[in-house]
């Protein structure tokens, strides 16, 4: 847990491969470039916007690269320059220039500390953006926005215990939470699934006289509907409007979203037509979310018929719309009608995002053809759209699926080149590809590399180091890896401990 109380205490990730795997070299993996796998297109430069995991900025690790003369110790001077790399996304530059803005007794500014806290929470790097609000705190005047940004960085980051530590010191500082703080942990625990705590919270919101917001009532709604049931959603939709408050199309769409999720695709369709008598227009989402409902479901008749609606009431099919149409065509084997439809899409003016392409490459993908969906991923560039992790993950797949492991190691070693690092799923894939494939030590040393990365392993990772321990008669390990999982939030599953208590009988 990161600590608030000490502003300059530094914490590290522990390091899980030397306590469990003493014989494991740290050495990293050297990656040759392989020009075959480097898609690119010269004279074109993609559209980074298109991204699901949009570029990191490289920030450089020498913060005292830039020289201060005498002349720029005075206050806007050291503003300017704090602002300058706050813009710059240089945020251990700029956390360098607060500190030597307080210790020549200048006041920092609120402002630009929020934005540095906001770009060191980006980073990841909490214990920096903690260091902020303490310098904020001894030298200058916090407010309740500050907080909210260190409590949105710690929820991102899923520290809720962290965020309820800053909440109790804001409070007991003199401010108090307001609906955005409390915005942001009722969203948290329900991007988490934590449902139950999130209602507690919009408990504790009543009790402090802090008055619920369209936005308050539109997440709890949204995840009731996914985890409570629609009638207990249905139920808060009621009290929102018994306190006034107006429903938007958010509201609205999250209601409709849940229908579809429990098969009330008949309650669904009634609700999007009742809307225009509650003062709201269906607007294309709500259509989206119709559509993919019936299509999951088989119904293409009743798609196109919903596809006719939509144009003769003005509302034009979007990205997502046509994304929705080539998604179940490729599921349905339909891979040339798939590839019509995108020439269509894209003849209307529309610029497939990596949604619209990834159903495409996995066909591909599903067919053996990993040589076509690399040249595919070419045609994205081309045409603006830059690849992201998950539609590398998705040849990976298909290349260890294949028995091509050399070959997707090949292509993981390009990643950082190409500007789309490797998350959890592209190690899981090649962990599990390597070990399978009797090169343990290999598999053991990109655990490795992965961790020191800051890559943090999943509840996938653990239950397929697990398999494979056991698989290979490595009990010690296995059963030291159970106690990490259990340590880092992941309960073993049934099947795991079954199949580890097997492995101990023999």
């Amino acid at each position: 847990m990161t600590n608030l109380n000490n502003p300059m205490a530094t914490t590290f990730s522990s390091e899980l491969l030397p306590q469990l795997f003493p014989y494991v070299t740290q050495a990293k993996l050297t990656s040759n470039c392989h020009n075959i796998f480097v898609v690119r297109c010269r004279g074109h430069i993609p559209n980074e916007s298109k991204s699901r995991s949009p570029q990191k900025v490289m920030v450089s690790t020498e913060a005292r690269s830039t020289q201060l003369q005498p002349h720029d110790s005075t206050e806007p001077n050291f503003l300017k320059l704090l602002s300058r790399s706050c813009k710059a996304a240089k945020y251990n530059e700029a956390l360098y220039f607060l500190e030597c803005m307080v210790n020549r007794g200048l006041k920092p500014d609120v402002i630009l500390c929020t934005k540095l806290i906001k770009g060191l929470f980006s980073l990841k790097n909490a214990e920096k953006a903690v260091r902020v609000m303490h310098i904020l705190e001894q030298y200058g005047e916090p407010d309740v926005f500050v907080y909210n940004a260190v409590i949105s960085g710690f929820c991102k980051v899923n520290k809720t215990n962290s965020a309820n530590e800053v909440l109790s010191r804001m409070r007991v500082r003199g401010f108090s939470a307001d609906v955005v703080t409390y915005n942001i942990m009722i969203g948290s625990l329900c991007n988490r699934g934590k449902l139950g705590l999130a209602l507690k919270v919009f408990d504790q919101l009543l009790q402090d006289n802090c008055k619920p917001t369209v936005v308050t009532y539109t997440i709890l709604i949204e995840a009731t509907a996914l985890e409570g049931g629609i009638h207990e959603a249905m139920k808060l939709l009621d009290e929102m409007l018994r306190k006034g408050l107006q429903p938007d199309m958010y509201t609205y769409n999250a209601i409709i979203r849940g229908m579809c999720r429990g098969g009330l695709i008949d309650q669904a369709f009634h609700f999007v037509r009742s809307l225009p008598a509650k003062g709201c227009k269906p607007d294309v989402i709500s259509y989206n979310v119709l559509l993919r409902a019936l299509l999951n479901q088989g119904k293409w008749k009743d798609g196109e018929k919903l596809v006719a609606e939509m144009f003769s009431r003005d509302c034009e099919p979007n990205v997502v719309t046509y994304s929705i149409l080539i998604s179940c065509l490729c599921r349905d084997g339909k891979l040339d009608e798939s590839l019509n439809l995108l020439r269509v899409m894209k003849d209307k003016g529309l610029n497939p995002d990596t949604y619209t392409y990834d159903p495409l490459i996995s066909a591909f993908c599903r067919e053996g053809r990993t040589d076509l969906a690399l040249e595919f991923m070419d045609y994205m560039i081309c045409n603006g759209c830059l690849p992201d992790i998950v539609n590398y993950n998705t040849i990976l797949s298909a290349m260890c699926k294949n028995g091509n492991a050399n070959q997707a190691l090949e292509l993981f070693g390009d990643l950082p080149q190409m500007g789309c690092p490797p998350d959890v799923s592209t190690y899981n894939t090649l962990l599990s590809a390597l070990w399978n494939i009797g090169d343990r030590a290999k598999a053991l040393r990109l655990l490795s590399e992965m961790i020191d990365k800051g890559t943090d392993p999943d509840e996938i990772t653990f239950n397929s180091l697990i398999s494979c321990f056991c698989r290979d008669g490595m009990v010690d390990e296995a059963i030291c890896l159970l106690t990490d999982m259990e340590s880092s939030g992941f309960p073993p599953t049934g099947g795991k401990l079954w199949l580890w208590r097997q492995q101990t009988l023999f």
